[in-house]
């Protein structure tokens, strides 16, 4: 069986705002479908959307969306990510 590495929260964070991002030109986002997507537990994933919507992040009205600080923490994400490609650092 192979082992997956563990990600670090601003990873995770990272990775639940582009899913978000993507799922939101959808007509309603499907909690089952980002926890999927995510590859974290369902009980986490709460606890992770909950935490993003106390840094403001996304927020919950009518449906599950970003915030305008959470899609500028997506480019300055997007932004680190190409600087470490180019260095030839990788981030799991």
């Amino acid at each position: 069986m192979r082992k997956i590495p563990r990600r670090d929260i601003l990873k995770i964070y990272g990775d639940l705002l582009l899913i978000l991002f993507n799922e939101s030109r959808k007509k309603s986002i499907v909690l089952t479908h980002i926890q999927r997507q995510s590859n974290v537990p369902f009980d986490r994933l709460t606890t992770y959307l909950a935490e993003l919507r106390e840094l403001g992040l996304i927020e919950e009205k009518p449906s599950l969306r970003l915030t305008d600080k959470g899609k500028a923490y997506i480019k300055e994400y997007e932004m680190v990510l190409d600087f470490m490609k180019r260095m030839g650092l990788t981030y799991r």
